[in-house]
């Protein structure tokens, strides 16, 4: 894993976890995704930072995406 960065908000009530990561192949290719779902071993440390305000997404229907509110 070169990379992992997100955010965690709540919707609906519940936390909701957005990642996106760079993990290194072989011959030095790489390759970013969203993260779905991972296994790491044998560690991997993550670091919160806490927000000051709560974070909420909201259903924004113009994208039809699930976005932060501001």
């Amino acid at each position: 894993m070169l990379s992992l960065i997100g955010d965690v908000a709540k919707y609906d009530g519940k936390p909701i976890v957005h990642a996106h990561v760079v993990v290194g192949r072989s011959r030095r290719h790489n390759c970013r995704r969203a993260l779905l779902e991972a296994s790491v071993r044998p560690t991997c440390e993550v670091f919160l930072t806490e927000s000051s305000e709560e974070l909420a997404k909201a259903f924004d229907p113009d994208s039809g995406l699930v976005l932060i509110k501001v």
